[in-house]
C-alpha cells in the first residue's frame, strides 16, 4: 500500500457519512434517532448487532466458497481461506475505488495469478461466471419480491428504483453472457481497446506482444467458461454457496432492526429485499461512494414503504457500519497485512541465498 493511500481512504470514508448526517439532520431529526436509542433494550440491541458480525463474516465465506468452486472446475488450485482473503480484498477494492463494477473483479483475478501462475484469462472466466451468478440471484430476488410489492398502491420513485435496478442487472448478465460465449465478440471489444490506447498515446509504445497476449487469454477465457455448461455439479454447487452468501448477507438488514426493537420488519421481507437489492445495485454506480448516495437511497426506500422515518435512518446507519465501513477497516488490516508479509518472505529469500 503506499503512503498516500491511507489518506485516500480516510477522505473516502468520510465524505459518504458526511452527507448521510446532513440528510439525517436535515429529513430526520437527531432528536428522534435519539428517542430510538432510548427506547432500545441494551441486551437485545447487544446480542442482535453481535450477530450481524458474524452473518457478514459467513456471507463472504459462502460467497467465497461459491467462487471456488469455479475455478475448481477449471483447474485452479487454490484453498478456500485464500480465496476468503481474496475476495475479502476484492470488495474492499470495490468499497474504495469508485467504480465498482470492475474494480474487484481485477483484484481478485491479480492477486490468484500471483499465488497460481494461472493463465488470467481462465481466473477472469470464473470471476465472470461468479459474477453473473450472484447478479441473477439478486435480479431473480428481486423481481420475485416485486410482484407482491407493485401489488400495492407504492410511489412512482419505487416503481422507477425497482425498473431501473432490474434493467441494469439485465444488461449487465446479457453483456457478460454475450462476451463470454461470442468469442469474436470478446475479440472485437480487445481490438477496439487496444486500437484506442495506440490512438491516445500516439503508438509510442509497441501493442503487438500485449494484443498477442489478449488473444492467448481470450481463448483461455472462452475455453473456461464454455467448461462450465458441461460441468453442471459445479455450477450448481457455486449457486447454492451463493444464494446462502445473498441470504447471511440480507439477514443483516432484518438484525439491525430487530436491535432496535422494531419487530415488524418480520412482516417487511419483501418491502427489505427490495431495499436491499436496489442499495446494492446503487453502490456499483461511481458517484455512490463519495457522496453517500446509498444511505440516501436506503433511508427513503424504507420510509417510503412505511417504516417509521427515525427508525429508517437509524437501522441504515447500523446496517452501513457493517456492511460499508467495517468491511473496509477489516479489508485495510488484511491489505497491510498481506503487505507486510510479502516483505518478510522476501527478505527471508534474500538472507538464504
Amino acid at each position: 500500500m503506499e503512503r498516500g493511500t491511507p489518506k485516500t481512504l480516510v477522505a473516502f470514508i468520510i465524505a459518504g457519512p458526511l452527507i448521510f448526517l446532513l440528510y439525517l439532520y436535515f429529513f430526520v431529526g437527531f432528536n428522534d434517532i435519539a428517542k430510538v436509542f432510548r427506547q432500545v433494550n441494551p441486551y437485545d440491541y447487544l446480542l442482535c448487532y453481535s450477530l450481524t458480525l458474524i452473518a457478514l463474516i459467513v456471507s463472504t465465506l459462502f460467497y467465497s466458497m461459491s467462487w471456488n468452486e469455479l475455478m475448481k472446475a477449471l483447474s485452479i488450485k487454490i484453498s478456500i481461506k485464500k480465496s476468503f482473503i481474496y475476495c475479502w480484498l476484492g470488495l474492499f477494492v470495490d468499497l474504495v475505488v469508485p467504480f465498482e463494477t470492475i474494480s474487484g473483479e481485477i483484484a481478485r483475478v491479480y492477486l490468484v495469478h500471483r499465488e497460481t501462475g494461472e493463465p488470467p484469462g481462465k481466473i477472469i472466466a470464473s470471476a465472470a461466471g461468479h459474477r453473473i451468478i450472484t447478479t441473477f440471484i439478486s435480479l431473480g430476488s428481486l423481481l420475485f419480491s416485486s410482484l407482491f410489492i407493485l401489488k400495492r398502491n407504492v410511489g412512482a420513485e419505487i416503481v422507477l428504483l425497482m425498473s431501473a435496478t432490474i434493467s441494469g442487472s439485465i444488461f449487465l448478465i446479457a453483456t457478460l453472457l454475450y462476451l463470454s460465449l461470442k468469442e469474436d465478440a470478446a475479440e472485437k471489444l480487445i481490438n477496439f481497446l487496444i486500437g484506442s490506447a495506440e490512438l491516445l498515446t500516439k503508438r509510442r509504445f509497441n501493442f503487438s506482444e500485449i494484443k498477442e497476449k489478449a488473444q492467448r487469454n481470450l481463448s483461455y477465457f472462452s475455453d473456461g467458461f464454455k467448461s462450465f455448461g458441461v460441468n453442471f455439479k459445479a455450477l450448481m454447487k457455486s449457486v447454492s454457496y451463493s444464494f446462502i452468501a445473498w441470504l447471511f448477507h440480507l439477514s443483516i438488514y432484518f438484525l439491525v432492526f430487530y436491535a432496535l426493537g422494531f419487530s415488524d420488519i418480520s412482516v417487511k421481507v419483501y418491502e427489505t429485499i427490495v431495499v436491499y437489492s436496489v442499495s446494492m445495485a446503487v453502490q456499483t454506480t461511481p458517484i455512490a461512494l463519495p457522496l453517500g448516495l446509498v444511505e440516501v437511497v436506503m433511508t427513503s426506500l424504507y420510509a417510503l414503504l412505511g417504516v417509521p422515518i427515525a427508525i429508517s435512518g437509524t437501522a441504515t446507519l447500523l446496517i452501513r457500519i457493517i456492511t460499508f465501513w467495517l468491511q473496509i477497516i477489516i479489508g485495510y488490516m488484511i491489505a497491510q497485512f498481506m503487505g507486510v508479509k510479502n516483505l518478510l518472505d522476501r527478505s527471508r529469500k534474500e538472507t538464504s541465498k
